[in-house]
């Protein structure tokens, strides 16, 4: 250390900490704004009903020429009950005293922040699980997603009469990078010149293909180096909850001289209609 280095006089240096803190979210509420939501004030369990999905359907073909003087045959049809059993989910973030009276920033508003945001995330993760379950698939575990194989989940949905805007939920690595839709949308010839090709190339994003909007959860489990995300409609799946849908409350234990950030919610989720969903499996590594 030369003679007049700053280290020689290091009793003065500056420390400036902002004050405003880059706080790191997770993408989160992406797939629970596309169910069907249910929420009461209190409930053990919450069922949809569906109509017409079962044993017993009522198509066109139960619909005859009748005679004069004859009676119309009865057709059989039920209804099904779907229900999803609630769950508490909770987590705890305690802040003590000494950190936040020794720290520049406001650590609580931060914590509560991503406490919601955590819940939040465990919500779409328990809602992109049930993409597993639908009967209707495209894709390969060893290949990389392509438009194909989204017009291929469309086809799928249009011929079980899905109503509704259909939307896909997919990793990130599903949409972006070697193996996602967009490696495919920008650079195979037969979209050339597309103006689909042209806002992926631009934007990097693409936020309708195929008429399905295109959605990123990172609420995923890669198994085998490949996922599972999903394509349908609202009525595929629903979710129950009772109470506030997430709450996020303070409490003070002051014996330990610390708050307590909690974040809690009573869901649970269930397939409603096995048609009106496809699983989109394919490889993202």
């Amino acid at each position: 250390m030369a003679a007049g280095d700053s280290g020689l006089f290091a009793g003065g240096l500056i420390e400036q900490i902002e004050a405003e803190a880059i706080v790191k979210f997770s993408e989160a509420n992406v797939t629970t704004p596309l169910v069907t939501l249910k929420g009461h004030d209190k409930a053990d369990q919450v069922t949809f009903i569906a109509y017409n999905s079962g044993t017993n359907t009522l198509t066109s073909a139960d619909v005859a020429a009748t005679s004069e003087n004859t009676v119309t045959p009865s057709t059989s049809l039920n209804t099904d009950k779907k229900t999803a059993t609630l769950d508490m989910y909770s987590v705890m973030i305690p802040i003590y005293d000494e950190a936040k009276l020794s720290n520049a920033d406001d650590i609580a508003s931060n914590v509560g922040g991503l406490v919601g945001n955590a819940m939040a995330a465990k919500a779409d993760g328990l809602l992109n699980a049930l993409f597993d379950g639908f009967s209707n698939a495209v894709g390969a575990a060893d290949a990389a997603l392509t438009v194909d194989n989204l017009f291929g989940a469309l086809s799928s949905l249009k011929q079980n009469a899905a109503i509704g805007q259909p939307n896909a939920v997919l990793d990130p690595r599903q949409i972006w990078g070697t193996y996602g839709v967009h490696n495919d949308l920008v650079t195979a010839a037969q979209f050339a010149g597309s103006g689909v090709q042209e806002e992926g190339a631009r934007n990097g994003f693409v936020s309708q293909i195929a008429g399905i909007g295109i959605h990123s959860s990172s609420e995923f489990t890669v198994a085998s180096s490949a996922v599972k995300g999903g394509v349908f409609v609202p009525g595929a799946l629903g979710m129950g909850y009772a109470g506030e849908m997430i709450k996020t409350e303070v409490y003070r234990e002051g014996s330990y001289l610390r708050d307590n950030i909690i974040g809690s919610g009573f869901w649970g989720v269930t397939e409603i209609i096995d048609g009106w969903g496809v699983e989109v499996l394919s490889q993202v590594a």
